[in-house]
């Protein structure tokens, strides 16, 4: 990959196989120039007791990748903890995984070590979406899965992707469909309202005492309009759906109520954390006493949704 990597032909820093190609902090909320939010501080809680699984719904994007990216190099910007980055690696692509997250590339290759899938064709590379460190005309597919809300220049990101893609390259956007099992759905919204309400319980109240000490939330989430901007800036985009609609169960406690723990939601990033963990370990400890066994076992019925990929073509 060296020949496609931006590394101006000097020797480049490596901490734990993954190339230091940023100095740039991993999270940045304040001051005048462009503010994101990195995954380092939360880690193992963003995925849950999930995050070494391998997804179905990332196997079924693999393959796509795969069609479309064929002999060529993917790009996979924000990697994250390597949902897709690692059931694309168990089919051979060449890929460079990158994110602005050192703890989360960890976590990537210990996914790919639980499931014995090699990472021989995978760089993994420290990287700020901003700027990506890749030589213009280079990769042949890029993501950015769950990325550009957490960017407040996403304009600036995309402009990037779009220079580094080959003439036909593809810069390949996620969108979930709703199940079609509507009476299902309907049957679970039933069976979700001791789940809701408990989660609601331990949020409120975390919050209402977090107010006490003068803690208010700030969610760090930039909107803007992904298809206009790319489509003024690629010209043409094609769709492709994949029929996914099943039923799935999510713990609490292995869900959602880990990635809370962990501070892992943009809104509890300015939350000092030695006063989130005693505001956290009080809340949900009087949830537990308050339900008991019913805490443990409850989860979230739902129905995965299918799975619409829009690729805007360079």
């Amino acid at each position: 990959m060296n020949d496609v990597l931006k590394t101006c032909n000097k020797p480049v820093k490596v901490t734990d196989d993954i190339l230091q190609l940023t100095d740039t902090p991993d999270i940045v909320t304040s001051g005048d120039g462009e503010k994101y939010i990195g995954y380092e501080h939360i880690g193992g809680a963003y995925s849950g007791n999930y995050k070494y699984l391998i997804p179905e719904w990332g196997e079924l994007f693999a393959s796509y990748i795969a069609q479309v990216t064929g002999d060529g190099i993917f790009l996979d910007l924000g990697c994250g903890d390597g949902c897709i980055t690692v059931p694309c690696a168990k089919l051979g692509i060449k890929i460079i995984a990158g994110d602005i997250s050192n703890t989360m590339m960890t976590i990537l290759k210990e996914r790919a070590r639980r499931n014995n899938i090699p990472l021989d064709n995978v760089t993994l590379c420290r990287m700020n979406a901003l700027d990506i460190p890749i030589r213009d005309d280079s990769v042949d597919c890029v993501i950015a899965n769950s990325v550009l809300h957490l960017i407040s220049n996403p304009e600036k990101v995309i402009s990037e992707i779009y220079r580094v893609l080959k003439p036909g390259g593809r810069f390949v956007c996620k969108n979930d469909a709703p199940g079609r099992d509507v009476e299902l759905v309907e049957e679970y919204e039933r069976e979700n309202k001791e789940y809701l309400q408990i989660l609601n319980e331990i949020y409120n109240s975390y919050w209402a005492e977090l107010n006490l000490q003068g803690v208010t939330p700030k969610k760090y989430s930039w909107r803007f309009d992904r298809d206009a901007v790319c489509l003024k800036l690629f010209g043409k985009s094609e769709t492709k759906r994949i029929e996914h609609s099943k039923p799935y169960f999510n713990k609490l406690v292995d869900s959602w109520l880990p990635r809370f723990i962990g501070r892992g939601y943009s809104d509890q990033v300015d939350v000092p954390p030695e006063l989130h963990k005693t505001v956290c370990d009080k809340v949900i400890d009087a949830c537990r006493a308050k339900y008991g066994e019913k805490f443990d076992a409850a989860g979230f019925h739902g129905v995965e949704d299918d799975i619409i990929l829009t690729s805007y073509i360079k």
